[in-house]
């Protein structure tokens, strides 16, 4: 990455030069904050939200800067604090040369250079933004906080084009990055955070096709990731049986959305499907593929410019040819018999989620805003082992969230 943006600060230095400082006119700066307050019945989310959690924080400030008319640079700081998910520590969210490569009335094409959001879903490369997501949090059976830095952005190419229709305008934005997975990523796929590590070595190939009919009344899209992941053991890792061994975790995502825009309804769908596969990993996983799928429908309705309400229902399965979760639950009981009870038992719920939530919106004025949600919950999938003993979590919970957030 520090090639990347030596690179960028080559060419804003070698272009300012040509322009006599012009380019500054162009400058645009933005930020944002947010907090959020999180209560549970049970189990936690972003903190002790079973005592009322306040540890939910956003601050970002993000620039772009026309360079001239074939370059542009933009990126943005970010500092998240999600309960033990996250710390709060500064972080390079995305910084990005963008190339214009061709321009005319039908359309343009371009390249993005250096650490760039991944198209993926109707708000993965938004999200961050409270403003332009769909609730206090996405939804979690599309867009995972859980394994957000491994999502959100990657250090690479992207080849990006928008060409105009009579009715409509198509939109495509594909290319290879290296991830950035941390600490989350292997608790969430490999169970606990071992003493090894886990590593992108491999460019992912990420990609999004959209259509935009009649100015963004109808919105279709078809997005998708894959990546590979390298896990190095430790030496404490290589425990019989239960342990892990060094190997490869392979990832296949893929996104089907669906949304309309009225003047006062909007009705958004998406469908996620994964499928990830661990190769010599061994322990626990075995060789073994998992297939998740996640579902979520929303409708939204504006009552005024400044309020609007919605009701979304959320499907998650960890396995979508073990829904209820039994059949792994049975196989990990057996083996935890076989090891005289050595090994802790997850509960069949911790492998599906399915909720209802509702929430409003009010927009104080254009900068201002407060969100508030409530969720009804069956099952734990979403949540995280970092915030959670899985083995006692509670299966039916309910989740109250509230959230101010500003942006300038």
């Amino acid at each position: 990455m520090r090639y990347i943006l030596c690179l960028l600060f080559f060419v804003s230095i070698t272009v300012s030069a040509d322009d006599d400082g012009q380019w500054l006119d162009s400058l645009q700066l933005h930020g944002f904050a947010s907090q959020g307050l999180v209560f549970t019945t049970d189990n936690n989310f972003y903190g002790d939200s079973e005592h009322g959690s306040a540890a939910f924080t956003e601050l970002g400030i993000n620039a772009s800067l026309q360079l001239s008319s074939k370059f542009r640079v933009a990126g943005q700081l970010l500092s998240r604090h999600a309960g033990d998910m996250d710390n709060g520590s500064p972080r390079l969210d995305y910084a990005l040369l963008d190339i214009n490569l061709i321009s005319s009335m039908k359309g343009r094409l371009g390249l993005y250079l250096g650490r760039i959001k991944n198209p993926l879903g109707l708000y993965n490369d938004t999200r961050d933004i409270a403003h332009t997501r769909q609730g206090v949090f996405t939804s979690q059976v599309i867009y995972f906080d859980k394994v957000r830095d491994l999502t959100m952005s990657a250090d690479g190419v992207h080849l990006y084009g928008e060409y105009i229709l009579d009715k409509g305008t198509l939109l495509i934005q594909a290319g290879l990055g290296y991830p950035i997975p941390d600490e989350n990523v292997e608790i969430t796929y490999l169970g606990q955070n071992w003493a090894g590590s886990l590593e992108s070595n491999r460019p992912a190939m990420v990609g999004r096709v959209m259509y935009e009919h009649d100015g963004g009344r109808w919105i279709f899209a078809l997005s998708g990731a894959s990546l590979e992941l390298d896990f190095n053991a430790g030496a404490a890792d290589a425990i019989p049986i239960v342990g892990v061994n060094s190997g490869t975790l392979e990832i296949d995502y893929s996104v089907l959305s669906a949304q309309f825009n009225g003047e006062k309804w909007q009705f958004t769908s998406e469908l996620a499907i994964q499928k990830a596969s661990y190769i010599g990993i061994g322990g626990l996983f075995s060789d073994a593929d998992t297939k998740p799928l996640g579902f979520m429908v929303e409708a939204n309705y504006k009552w005024s410019p400044r309020w609007q309400t919605y009701i979304r229902n959320e499907l998650f399965y960890l396995d979508r040819e073990d829904k209820s979760g039994s059949e792994f639950n049975k196989q990990l009981q057996a083996l935890s018999d076989s090891l005289g009870g050595a090994l802790p038992v997850l509960p069949a719920h911790t492998r599906y989620s399915r909720s209802w939530i509702i929430g409003t919106r009010w927009d104080f004025n254009k900068n201002l805003m407060v969100r508030a949600d409530y969720h009804f919950n069956k099952g734990t999938a979403y949540i995280s082992a970092a915030e959670n003993d899985m083995t006692s979590v509670k299966e039916n919970w309910d989740m109250f969230a509230l959230s101010l957030s500003y942006r300038f």
